[in-house]
């Protein structure tokens, strides 16, 4: 950034762009999108997908039913017939199971390959923000719907979105809100929305909290549909006092109530500026960003705008500061080397084991982020698993994996790059890295470069990924 704190928009910018608004991709990639200018090439990179993404599996609205029936029908049943029952409540269970590992595949695939990698990184944020966990709602048709519904309301108004998670079947059972009616309303329901959700901690009042958990009562999932359900005999549709207003108010006026309070922008828009930019903005940046989220209805399109177009995203201060979240590190990790992601029964165990879950979260709050995705076991797990990447993940499909094995390597370094070390070394720490490199990667590097021949084959190209990829430095981005 130029000290008028204009944008100095150029591929490096756009680079920069790519990494926090998606996944990442290649120098011709950011290339390409500078060419475009700033305001276009934000644009571009908002724009809705083209609805060629890979569909994701198919899921049983069913599976509550079938599941709830067995277990009423165990209840009359003994001996032989109980434990056929418990067999195959338990496969029931194991099939779901299965396919939530089929739905987490499919979605990190969607961030690697398909048309919209930053509706999808939005997607991941939301998840992270209305944190919601397999452990308890156990239904991958829950789990998945509510997926889909970040993503098709994501880009849109916060309010909309907000309305749709407080009746939400994976919500409902996750704070259990399915069991809130009007003789006992779910106060933590109610509280969780506002401080975790809408407000922060702090922002509300107990009777606020009461008020509203009488709002949010009468929803309820339907065990033969599987889907959530309203039921006006179980709402308490008496007056309350809500944030110093009186009224009968249903569930979708409370939301309103909510997110009408000014504590509400500040909350999203510091929430959405630290997952995309850096912890702790200033409260000058937060008040402009979120008098710019109320001005367009919460829409959270308008404010990525902002956000991707404001000097304080591409300062020296937002560059090389955030660490990579495990399925950043792997998906991006991906789309640089390009290549397909690690097979399902390599990547999942993996991203699991660094610390990110998909659809386990670890509490309501989520993931904390940040240098809590990095300890000593985790660095050496990252390192370590970087050949994996170079060596595992398979080439994307053309005619003959040989082929696209040259292809791949020829991306990460074209030949014009192999002529010295020098310049392959600049070539790839501009594909890799993010800051400066530190002198122990420069030693492996100069090592490696001892031992090669240039002009350099894929093989030196490869090993010397290798290094980059493991490098305590990639973890930035």
């Amino acid at each position: 950034m130029s000290p008028s704190g204009k944008i100095e928009w150029n591929s490096q910018a756009a680079a920069h762009l790519l990494r926090r608004a998606a996944f990442g991709g290649t120098p011709a990639e950011a290339e390409n999108l500078a060419s475009f200018g700033l305001a276009s090439a934000v644009d571009q990179v908002l724009q809705a997908p083209d609805g060629s993404a890979k569909p994701p599996p198919k899921t049983d609205a069913l599976t509550l039913q079938k599941y709830f029936k067995l277990q009423r029908a165990s209840n009359k049943l003994k001996g032989g017939d109980l434990k056929a029952s418990r067999v195959a409540r338990n496969k029931l269970r194991r099939a779901d199971k299965e396919k939530m590992k089929a739905i987490r595949f499919w979605w990190m695939d969607r961030m690697r390959s398909g048309p919209g990698a930053t509706q999808e990184k939005l997607t991941l944020f939301w998840h992270g923000h209305f944190a919601t966990s397999e452990t308890k709602v156990k239904y991958a048709h829950h789990m998945l719907a509510q997926n889909e519904t970040f993503r098709r309301l994501g880009l849109g108004s916060f309010r909309d979105l907000c309305q749709a998670m407080v009746s939400d079947p994976a919500m409902l059972i996750w704070l259990d809100g399915r069991q809130s009616r009007a003789k006992a309303p779910n106060e933590n329901f109610a509280r969780e929305i506002m401080e975790l959700f809408a407000l922060g901690e702090g922002h509300y009042s107990e009777d606020d909290v009461v008020e509203a958990a009488r709002c949010f009562t009468g929803w309820r999932i339907n065990q033969t549909t599987g889907e959530a359900e309203f039921v006006p005999r179980r709402f308490d549709d008496g007056r309350k006092r809500l944030f110093g207003r009186s009224g009968r108010f249903t569930t979708a006026e409370a939301v309103k109530i909510i997110c009408a309070q000014s504590e509400c922008p500040k909350f999203l828009a510091t929430k959405i500026w630290e997952f995309y930019a850096y912890p702790q903005p200033s409260a000058e940046l937060v008040d402009s960003l979120a008098k710019h989220y109320r001005a367009h209805d919460f829409e959270t399109r308008a404010l990525l705008e902002m956000i991707f177009t404001h000097p304080e995203f591409y300062s020296a201060r937002a560059r090389a500061i955030q660490v990579k979240s495990p399925v950043q590190w792997a998906v991006q990790a991906s789309r640089e080397l390009g290549r397909q992601l690690l097979p399902p029964s390599l990547l999942l165990p993996l991203t699991a084991e660094l610390g990110q879950n998909l659809f386990m979260p670890p509490s309501v709050k989520g993931w904390d982020g940040g240098i809590t995705w990095i300890n000593s076991a985790t660095l050496i797990r990252r390192s370590n698993t970087a050949r994996l990447f170079a060596l595992a993940a398979p080439p994307l499909p053309v005619d003959s994996v040989d082929s696209m094995n040259a292809f791949a390597w020829a991306s990460v370094a074209p030949a014009a790059d192999r002529a010295t070390a020098r310049v392959l070394e600049r070539r790839l720490k501009e594909v890799f890295l993010v800051g400066k490199s530190s002198e122990g990667t420069d030693g492996r590097l100069r090592d490696l470069w001892q031992k090669s021949n240039f002009p350099c084959d894929d093989e030196t190209v490869r090993e010397a990924s290798v290094v980059l990829l493991g490098a305590p430095e990639y973890n930035l981005c």
